[in-house]
């Protein structure tokens, strides 16, 4: 059973539409161990039926071992549809990184590193652009200017390194539609229930500024266990939380697209029924 809600995007459709329907599947925080708790066949079994093509948000292993990157493999090649993904930081605690991409990889699935893909759906061009982002707090412009010690400088090298990944990433793209995956929040708006004092851990500003600075349609994430599904960039960018533990299941986002402009335009899009 997929959860479902209603967004609207900032983008004016035409009078005179002709809708293309793209349906986005999104899912994170898989945490797949070498023993599996549960069947994750059961919750890919129906995705080739009501999505065209699935993001992951991060997490997707639990300590980032070789092992459980093969399993992990074996379910997402049986979604039945292009897989993109990013890392999470469960993802990044093994050595061997490379061996656990590369697993991932034979199997068709796109790991995104600060990237761009793009992907084609009902004849749309979707670019999607993946970083895992990093922790470190959400700040005003003014505030990014001022030091704060050697602690902070430290978290601010890779603040500042994922976001010039994803800018790098979203310079790429030139298709009519955009989505952006992340593990860690570009806003603090889908972090819900956490605790205060953990926001600086479950994301930063400057991905939320990076997004904004470009045409972004959607913005896909994980991490933030207890937090909730809804969210938007300062700019209105519409944010979702795909972290399994919010969604209870793969969340399917249906885009509508009007292509009878010179350039194809997102408008309204309602979610299908569970």
């Amino acid at each position: 059973m997929e959860p479902c809600d209603a967004a609207a995007y900032p983008r004016s459709a035409s009078l005179y539409k002709q809708q293309r329907t793209i349906r986005v599947a999104a899912v994170g925080d898989l945490h797949v161990r070498e023993r599996p708790r549960w069947d994750l066949a059961e919750l890919f079994a129906t995705l080739p039926e009501r999505a065209d093509l699935l993001v992951v948000a991060g997490d997707i292993t639990e300590n980032g071992r070789v092992g459980e990157a093969i399993y992990a493999a074996e379910a997402l090649a049986a979604a039945g549809v292009p897989v993109y993904a990013v890392l999470g930081n469960h993802d990044l605690r093994g050595l061997r990184r490379r061996a656990f991409r590369q697993e991932l990889e034979a199997v068709g699935v796109r790991v995104l590193v600060g990237e761009a893909a793009v992907a084609t759906a009902a004849g749309v061009e979707i670019g999607i652009a993946g970083v895992s982002g990093s922790g470190g707090g959400f700040w005003s412009a003014e505030d990014w200017q001022k030091p704060r010690g050697r602690a902070f400088n430290a978290v601010a090298v890779r603040v500042r390194r994922e976001a010039e990944r994803l800018d790098h990433a979203l310079r790429e793209l030139h298709t009519p539609v955009k989505i952006v995956v992340t593990h860690f929040a570009p806003t603090p708006t889908t972090l819900g229930n956490e605790p205060l004092a953990k926001w600086w851990m479950l994301g930063n500003a400057e991905l939320g500024r990076v997004i904004d600075a470009h045409q972004v349609d959607l913005v896909v994430h994980g991490h933030a266990h207890l937090g909730n599904r809804v969210g938007e960039t300062p700019g209105g960018v519409p944010v979702r939380n795909a972290a399994l533990p919010v969604t209870g299941g793969i969340l399917v986002l249906r885009m509508e697209v009007d292509i009878s402009l010179p350039t194809p335009m997102l408008g309204a899009f309602p979610e299908p029924d569970r």
